[in-house]
């Protein structure tokens, strides 16, 4: 469609090619932190309920997730479940240098919250206590399910 009198005036409609393509690439990272997000939550753990459960605080901005079964074995959100404290250390170590720069600094910084099925023995949830505190991180907190909500 032409404007004007037709006398070789050039169009003046914009090229949308580059925005395009910018929201293009935002869909995809939305989409890849999404999923990187709930892979940290196993749907296969049913959390205990809980009257006074409290939430995560806009402080805790540094967490990683153990997902504890009800066989005992510790789900993670890479790689295979880990059954014994050598290879849950081992990956809260590996893991702890992806939050932070420096292994000490990580241990005081980042907290470990441990999310246990509510037919888990407690001998399974000790020792993932255990394996997290042997580690050297700190900061430790238990999941639960808040009675009413789902």
């Amino acid at each position: 469609m032409s404007h004007g009198a037709g006398t070789g005036e050039q169009s003046a409609e914009p090229d949308l090619t580059a925005l395009l393509d910018l929201v293009l690439q935002l869909v995809m990272f939305f989409m890849l932190i999404a999923n990187f997000v709930t892979d940290e939550l196993s749907d296969k753990i049913k959390l205990p309920i809980a009257t006074q459960a409290k939430p995560l605080t806009a402080k805790d901005t540094k967490f990683m997730y153990l997902n504890v079964d009800k066989t005992g074995k510790v789900i993670v959100a890479v790689g295979e479940p880990k059954t014994s404290d050598e290879e849950i250390r081992f990956y809260l170590r590996q893991a702890a240098k992806n939050y932070v720069d420096g292994e000490k600094k990580a241990f005081a910084e980042v907290t470990v919250i441990i999310r246990a099925d509510k037919d888990a023995r407690f001998l399974h949830i000790y020792r993932t206590i255990m394996a997290v505190k042997t580690s050297g991180f700190s900061k430790l907190q238990l999941r639960a399910e808040v009675a009413g909500l789902k």
